[in-house]
């Protein structure tokens, strides 16, 4: 009887071991939200049962390539697993998204980002788990404020150019009346297509290009020099900040403007008009700065503006034309 007595001993001592080898192997994290939503600045926590799990591993849409770093901030690997139950901080950086999971001790895990400018949420997926089973935390990381601007700076001391020399042909006609006895009267709008035109020259094309994960969807104006008597003056004027190129009227000419000339019978032309343009060029500095985090951003490149002011008629030999 004693001997059968120490047998259901052992045996029952070996279903509670399973058991609770069960509930240590697989059961390390009991309930996993559906998708763990982090905001700017608020880490979110993920609360485990027990401790027998490692973070295994990263995925993205686009390769984040972590930094891994000891508790004290050394640095210890770039690359996962984490392995026997290790502590970490995971810590991923780029121009557009700082992100940070935290393994600190054996029961918790921490998400953390402090910036995602893209305009819509970065989506990761956490693999955790040990040598016989794995679990995805799905994560949402939602946008962070974006950044406005502050001032602009245009150096008209050291780096403005300015001409009144430039012309651009508008419109043209070879009026052929060597078979006519008859005089004709040809007429043009030389402002009917006229617009002042803008480019950017970013010193960075690929900051410039994508400057609404800085600003937003809505890109911001700022005021652009106008000229008064061939010197730049502030006014007015804005043209957005993250087109490279945009082009408008001003309505400083007349579109409606006719100039005319009249080719006798027996004579032939060819007629050529041209805008006249007021061009020129700055080197600017936009300051802007994101009032949430302080970061502080300066772009910098040069400003090209070509403004019609008057217009021309010129009459080419037609034997140096093709």
């Amino acid at each position: 009887m004693r001997a059968i007595h120490i047998l259901i001993s052992i045996i029952c001592a070996t279903l509670f071991t399973c058991c609770n080898s069960e509930i240590f192997i697989y059961d390390f994290i009991k309930e996993v939200p559906d998708t763990c939503f982090v905001e700017n600045k608020i880490p979110y926590k993920l609360k485990f049962d027990s401790d027998n799990w490692d973070i295994l591993n990263v995925y993205s849409m686009s390769a984040l390539n972590f930094d891994i770093y000891d508790l004290n901030g050394n640095l210890k690997k770039n690359y996962l697993p984490l392995e026997n139950g290790e502590t970490a901080i995971l810590s991923y950086e780029s121009t557009y998204i700082a992100l940070r999971i935290e393994k600190k001790d054996s029961k918790t895990m921490e998400i953390i980002c402090t910036k995602n400018l893209n305009n819509s949420p970065v989506n990761i997926k956490i693999e955790v788990g040990n040598k016989y089973t794995r679990k995805i935390i799905e994560v949402s990381i939602k946008p962070t404020n974006k950044i406005i601007i502050d001032k602009v700076e245009y150096d008209f001391e050291n780096d403005f150019y300015y001409s009144n020399d430039v012309i651009e042909q508008v419109d043209w006609i070879n009026a052929n009346l060597a078979d006519s006895k008859e005089a004709l009267t040809f007429s043009f709008y030389p402002y009917r297509n006229s617009q002042r035109r803008i480019e950017f020259y970013p010193d960075d094309y690929n900051v410039f290009f994508n400057m609404d994960k800085y600003l937003g969807n809505q890109l911001a104006e700022i005021i652009i020099p106008d000229i008064e008597n061939g010197k730049p003056v502030m006014r007015n004027t804005k043209v957005i900040f993250g087109l490279r190129e945009q082009s408008f009227w001003t309505g400083r000419v007349d579109r409606n403007h006719i100039i005319q000339t009249t080719v006798q019978g027996g004579e032939t032309k060819r007629i050529e008009i041209y805008n006249r343009i007021e061009e020129f060029n700055v080197n600017y500095k936009v300051h802007a700065s994101n009032p949430y985090t302080g970061e502080k951003c300066i772009f910098t490149g040069r400003l090209n503006s070509k403004d019609p002011f008057d217009c021309l008629m010129i009459f080419p030999n037609l034997d140096n034309k093709e």
